[in-house]
């Protein structure tokens, strides 16, 4: 039976590439206005609801830049940095309702906040981020569940092996 070796890792080169892309997706959205008329309509609940929104902010803006990639940026890293597909799910989710949990708490302040392109951004960082994590063999992966912490990938392979063949004789 032949095994698979994912392939090893980084976390820098991901982390910048992700952000950026999933950043420029959100900008690039919102600038074409494609979700023009659902954020018109969260406006229009908002302000029937009593609130007044004096001045808008998110994408294409520069506080909605820099918040988005604030966002991003720590969204992938915090995924490319944990071990395990749950820890990962519950990174991704928490940043997804922070993100949202922005509408309300600007809110407050009669500052309309425009989530779309926000969401749309961290919702692909989480994904990208979460597939590549899973397809390579992160360096967080390596320091789990072991007493020596392997330096190279050949190291790694060879304490696994012996871990597999210690299980057969057992």
């Amino acid at each position: 039976m032949a095994q698979t070796v994912k392939p090893v890792g980084q976390v820098a080169a991901p982390l910048v590439i992700f952000a950026f892309v999933s950043l420029f997706l959100g900008v690039a959205v919102e600038m074409l206005g494609v979700f023009g008329g659902v954020t018109e309509g969260l406006r229009a609940f908002w302000e029937k609801s009593g609130m007044e929104m004096k001045s808008d902010l998110g994408l294409p803006g520069p506080v909605g830049i820099i918040v988005t990639a604030i966002f991003c940026f720590g969204l992938i890293g915090a995924i490319l940095g944990t071990p395990g597909g749950q820890k990962r799910f519950c990174l991704g989710f928490s940043g997804l309702i922070l993100s949202l949990m922005l509408v309300p708490a600007l809110g407050v302040w009669g500052i309309f906040w425009k989530p779309f392109g926000m969401l749309l951004s961290v919702v692909w960082a989480w994904f990208s981020a979460v597939v590549y994590a899973g397809m390579h063999l992160m360096p967080c992966d390596r320091l789990v569940g072991s007493t020596r912490k392997p330096t190279t990938l050949d190291e790694w392979i060879q304490e696994r092996a012996k871990q597999k063949t210690s299980d057969v004789e057992d």
